[in-house]
Order: C-alpha cells, then structure tokens, then sequence
C-alpha cells in the first residue's frame, strides 16, 4: 500500500462508503475463495429460494404458522429504513475489502474463504428449523420502489429465525476477532469494531422498521449464531447486543422499548437454558415453535388470506 493510501485509510477508520463491486472479480472467485463461495451460493439457492417457493407453490407441504406479537405494533412501520436492510450483504463484504486495503490480498482472501464458510453454516442451521416450521408475519400493504422487488422475491416464509439478524451479528463478531488476529491498532480496531456494532444493531432494528420480521425472530437468530460461533456470541454477547437495541429510538416509547428489549431477552434465555440439556442444538426452537404456535391452534386460513392479499397488491402494481 502506498503511504499516502495508508494514512489516509487510517485517519479515516472507517468501512463506509467503500465499494465491494471489484471484490467480487477480485476475491470470491479467486481460486482459494472459489470454492466457498460456489458452496455458499448454493447453499442460498438451495435453502433459501428454492425452499420457500417450493412451499408457495405448493410442492412441498412444511406447516407455516404466524408469528407476529403485539410489541411489533410499538415499532412504526418507517419504509424510509428499507436501504438500510438491503446493505446487510454489503455489510459484511466491506470490511473484506478494508482488510485487503490494510494487509494484503493474502489477508482478504483468508478472511473471504472463513466468512464464506460459516455463512454457509448460518443457512444449513437456519434451514433445520424452516424445513420443520415455516413463519411469516403481516407486511404492509406496501409496495413502492425497493419493497415491489422485497415481495417479489421473497415469499415471506422464512421469519424464525431471521437470517439478516444472524449474518449482522455473524459479521460484526467476525471481523472483530479478525482485526485482533491481524494485529491492527488498537485505535483502529476499536473505531471498527464499534461502527460495525453498531451497523448491526441498526440493521436488526430495521427488519422490525419495515416490518419484515417480528420481536420473535431476534432471539432465535442469537441463539441460532451462538451455537455457530458460540465463542464470539456469548450469552454475556447477546445480553449486551439486546439491550442496546433502539438505545435512543424517539419513535418508541422508552416503556415500550424495554418491553421489546425484556421479550427477546426472555425468549432467549429459554433456549439457552433448554439448550443446555439438549444433545441437538435445534431442538429447543423447534420446541418454542410447538409451545407457542401449536398447529391446531393456529388459523392456516389467515395465513392464506394475508398472503392473497398480498399477491393481490402486488398484481395491482405489477399492472399499473
């Protein structure tokens, strides 16, 4: 790296406003990456797409149950936010990026082919509960600019556990141990570690902004990533990381906001502790989704009815 490349990488300290187009060319087809990341988009299309359509289609019956709770309510449906849910790809491809800057292709590839590999994991985990229960909640009849594409290429049935809040929080405790592994300055890894923190705080808070998901798909998603990493997602980790959500929120009532904040930590708590006694990781979420959303107490003609409704926006928009 040129010197003045460097002092200026350093004064700023910073991930933002940098590009990721040339990383992919550059890193996640390089030979050593190659690999992880063919597995990984597959694993996407696999798990992810092809799963939930298959359900929409009506060629693979897997129950979908409703899992709104009425805190969801206490978070005012902000469609301004939507940008902010979309970078949660870019925000874990930045620091990529940054670490090559900062160390050397050798570092970025490194670091590609790990994060690669246990964003893979994220998905195959994520994967055990959706082919057990798919959950869904209801979306504003909403569909201008961004969320016209949202609805169009997701079905919405993949809620519990929320893949964008396991991949933030997946990032933000990656690159953390990363830079102490590549020995950057303290300044520096402390300024980085906090703006990725709170990248990841305000994505989560966004999926309940817009409402793609509901106060119940956030402590399934921090214990589904801590039994991935769980060195780095602690339960000391997610306490800290629920109890800063919507610090600051003037949209929310403080009472509310330490509603949401109890909920989640409680519903967490649960799983750890069943976790706990349990040879396989996914059995206490599969066991909450029993409790509190049994099957012949739910009503599939809701669900149903939500989801026409929603096509039938869509079309509306699709025509105009």
């Amino acid at each position: 790296m040129k010197k003045n490349e460097s002092e200026n990488l350093n004064s700023d300290y910073t991930c933002k406003d940098i590009s990721v187009f040339k990383i992919y060319l550059q890193s996640f087809f390089h030979k050593s990456t190659r690999k992880s990341m063919l597995r990984y988009l597959g694993t996407v299309l696999k798990d992810f797409f092809l799963l939930q359509f298959s359900v929409k289609l009506g060629f693979k019956k897997i129950p979908v149950v409703n899992v709104d709770h009425p805190l969801d309510e206490t978070v005012p449906f902000t469609p301004e936010r939507v940008s902010v849910y979309l970078d949660f790809i870019c925000f874990w491809i930045r620091p990529l990026v940054y670490i090559g800057r900062r160390f050397g292709k050798e570092a970025q590839y490194k670091y590609t082919e790990q994060f690669l590999d246990l964003v893979n994991t994220c998905y195959l985990r994520a994967a055990e509960i959706y082919r057990f229960r798919m959950s869904t909640t209801r979306r504003p009849k909403y569909l201008k600019g961004q969320f016209f594409t949202i609805h169009a290429l997701d079905p919405h049935f993949l809620c519990v556990p929320s893949l964008h809040v396991i991949i933030v929080v997946l990032a933000y405790t990656f690159y953390r141990k990363a830079f102490a592994e590549l020995n950057m300055l303290k300044d520096e890894m402390d300024t980085l570690s906090r703006e990725l923190f709170a990248g990841a705080i305000e994505i989560t808070e966004t999926v309940l902004y817009i409402k793609q998901h509901s106060v119940n798909c956030i402590p399934a998603a921090l214990y589904t990533i801590g039994n991935v990493t769980p060195d780095e997602v602690s339960p000391v980790e997610a306490a800290v990381f629920i109890e800063s959500l919507f610090a600051g929120a003037e949209d929310i009532h403080q009472e509310n906001v330490a509603n949401i904040r109890r909920h989640i930590f409680e519903i967490y708590e649960r799983l750890l502790l069943e976790g706990c006694h349990e040879s396989d990781w996914s059995i206490p979420l599969k066991r909450w989704l029993d409790d509190a959303y049994p099957l012949e107490e739910t009503a599939p003609e809701d669900i149903a009815i939500s989801i026409q409704e929603e096509e039938t926006a869509f079309a509306a928009v699709a025509e105009s």
